[in-house]
C-alpha cells in the first residue's frame, strides 16, 4: 500500500469538498525548501505524487500514465524524474527511500494484486512476499533496510501490519484486538507505527506504536473515535491525525511523545489537519484546511499551533507527505 493510501480517506473528503465530483484537477509532485519555496517536479505522464525524500534529496513516488496505469519514479536534482520499473509491472508505486538509496513500494502486472517490492540503488527489484495471502505493500524503509507495511494472510481474510528485515523476512506485528492492522512508518530502531481497528466491526480504529520486543501500544485519540499514526522520528515521537469527537470529522494533526502523550497540533484556520512525517529536529509536515472553504494546503509545524502554509503549485489543494532532516518537504499539489 503506497504512501498515498495512508491519507486516502482524508484526501477523498477534502478534495471532493474542494473540487466537487465533476472536476478532475491535475496533480504534480513538488519539492519545497525554505530557500526556494515550492518546485514542480513534473511528471512522466499525467498526474504525479511524491511520497518520500531522503537526506541526499532523492525523491520517490508514482505517476499516472496516459493509459491510466501507475508507475514508480525516482527524482534527483541532477537527473530529474526517472521511471523505476520493473518493465513487467504496469502498476507500481515507490513509497519510501533511505539514505543508501534503497527504495520500497509495491508492484503488479495486474491492477489489485500488488506485492511489496524493494529496489536497490541500481534499480534491481526483488519481491518481499506476503503473509500467506496474495497481496502486500511496503510503505517505509529505515537505514538498516528494515521495511514496514501491510500484507494479506492466508485466504486473504485478514490484512495485518508487517515488519520485514533482511535477516528474518516478513512477520506479522499483530493488532489492537481486531483482525486488521496497517503499518505506515518505521524508524532506525525498528519501531513501527500505524493504525488498527479495536474490534472486527472495524470501528473505532486507533493509532498504534510497536517497539521491537514489546506489545503493540494503543496511542489513543484526541477525544474522538479514531486516530492513525503516519510518521515516527528516530527518538520515537509519533505524528498522525485523530478525530476530536464521535464521527469522522473534524480531525486534527497530532504529535505523540512518551512524556506528553497525544497533543493537538491545530490547523491553518480551517476544520481539519493531518501530520504525515517528522524529522530529527521535530519539524512536522502534513496538510491543513484553511479558513477559506474548500482550500487545503501543505503545512509545516515547528511546534503545536506554530504552522506555516507551504502554498500550492497554483491550485487550491496540496499535501506534504515527507520531510528530510534538512527540512526539505515533498508532496503533491493541484495545478491551476
Amino acid at each position: 500500500m503506497s504512501k498515498a493510501r495512508r491519507i486516502l480517506t482524508l484526501t477523498f473528503l477534502l478534495m471532493t469538498t474542494a473540487y466537487g465530483w465533476a472536476q478532475t484537477p491535475t496533480y504534480h509532485a513538488f519539492l519545497w525548501s525554505s530557500a526556494s519555496g515550492m518546485q514542480d517536479l513534473g511528471s512522466l505522464g499525467t498526474n504525479s505524487y511524491a511520497n518520500s525524500i531522503n537526506d541526499a534529496g532523492e525523491v520517490v513516488g508514482y505517476y499516472e500514465t496516459s493509459g491510466g496505469t501507475f508507475r514508480g519514479f525516482r527524482w534527483t536534482s541532477g537527473g530529474g524524474m526517472q521511471d523505476l520499473g520493473p518493465a513487467s509491472a504496469e502498476y507500481a508505486s515507490a513509497s519510501g527511500i533511505n539514505s543508501k538509496g534503497e527504495i520500497v513500494g509495491a508492484a503488479s502486472a495486474v491492477a489489485g494484486t500488488a506485492v511489496a517490492v524493494a529496489w536497490t540503488p541500481n534499480g534491481i527489484t526483488h519481491k518481499l512476499g506476503t503473509l500467506g495471502g496474495t497481496s502486500s505493500s511496503g510503505v517505509a524503509i529505515n537505514e538498516q533496510g528494515d521495511i514496514a507495511g501491510s500484507a494479506s494472510t492466508a485466504g486473504n481474510v485478514r490484512t495485518v501490519a508487517f515488519l520485514w528485515t533482511p535477516k528474518t523476512g516478513m512477520h506479522s506485528l499483530g493488532t489492537l484486538g481486531s483482525s486488521y492492522s496497517y503499518g505506515y512508518a518505521i524508524n532506525s530502531a525498528g519501531t513501527v507505527v500505524g493504525a488498527s481497528p479495536l474490534n472486527n466491526t472495524l470501528t473505532p480504529s486507533h493509532a498504534f506504536m510497536k517497539v521491537v520486543g514489546s506489545k503493540m501500544t494503543d496511542l489513543g485519540t484526541l477525544g474522538g473515535d479514531d486516530s492513525t499514526a503516519i510518521g515516527v522520528s528516530a527518538s520515537g515521537d509519533v505524528v498522525g491525525w485523530a478525530t476530536l469527537f464521535s464521527g469522522f470529522m473534524p480531525f486534527h494533526a497530532f504529535l505523540w511523545t512518551q512524556a506528553s502523550g497525544m497533543q493537538d497540533l491545530g490547523t491553518l484556520g480551517g476544520q481539519n489537519s493531518a501530520a504525515e512525517a517528522i524529522n530529527q529536529a521535530g519539524q512536522i509536515a502534513g496538510l491543513s484546511d484553511l479558513a477559506q472553504s474548500g482550500v487545503t494546503h501543505a503545512a509545516l509545524w515547528t511546534a503545536p499551533n506554530e504552522i506555516q502554509d507551504l502554498g500550492t503549485l497554483g491550485g487550491t489543494y496540496s499535501v506534504a507527505t515527507a520531510i528530510n532532516n534538512s527540512g526539505v518537504v515533498v508532496g503533491w499539489s493541484s495545478l491551476p
